[in-house]
């Protein structure tokens, strides 16, 4: 009995210091890892009855556009399932993986009109540079700024979006979240989509950092 409550007294003193160590890896860990990159997956979009594709698109753009900057690479994924995702990610060298899923609670059909009036007008023009790299860059900003504003176009007061998201490995393992943000319109017209991508987006590069050193 003595060698066991030693062996055990000697287990639990192990585990408390892996602990205190940051040994015992949470999901919201994300900023010791101080990635140089993310991936950005084709969304999930549910309560959309008008293209979800495009809107899908559209939600991933804004994101990029949001997450962009000079501490961050971000890399727009073009595959529409989270295994091609994660095998895409893993072939271009961008780690993690950013999944995301948006849900809105409306009535009538309006969305879907002005979602595809979004997809039919998708060649805004943006003012840069002319290469093919910023010429994507840029199509991609006005796909996200349509989807937003079309969406917003069609929303009443009291519709509801939800985006839930988490940070993923391509192998798998979860490093940051899920979590989710939530958005009632008080108004007509209100861009639900815009403030909830901007406060993901805010908290990832926030937890991106690494932690300050005392």
């Amino acid at each position: 009995m003595g060698r066991y409550m030693a062996g055990m007294a000697t287990a639990v003193g192990v585990a408390v210091l892996l602990s205190a160590a940051g040994g015992v890896a949470s999901a919201d860990s994300f900023g010791q890892l101080n990635p140089s990159c993310i991936a950005v997956a084709m969304p999930s979009v549910q309560g959309v009855p008008g293209s979800a594709e495009d809107a899908a698109a559209g939600v991933r753009d804004l994101m990029t556009k949001y997450l962009s900057g000079p501490s961050i690479k971000v890399l727009a994924l073009e595959s529409r399932l989270s295994s091609q995702a994660a095998e895409e990610a893993k072939q271009k060298g961008c780690e993690p993986i950013l999944f995301t899923s948006v849900a809105r609670k409306t009535g009538g059909g309006k969305l879907a009109r002005a979602l595809g009036q979004a997809a039919a007008t998708s060649s805004w023009y943006l003012p840069g540079a002319s290469t093919a790299a910023a010429a994507a860059a840029r199509a991609g900003a006005a796909a996200g700024l349509q989807t937003a504003s079309a969406l917003a176009s069609s929303t009443k007061a009291k519709d509801e979006m939800r985006l839930e998201y988490k940070l993923q490995s391509a192998s798998g393992q979860v490093q940051f979240g899920p979590r989710s943000e939530t958005r009632t319109a008080s108004v007509d017209g209100e861009d639900l989509l815009t403030p909830i991508v901007s406060r993901v987006a805010e908290t990832l590069v926030t937890a991106s950092r690494p932690p300050r050193e005392d």
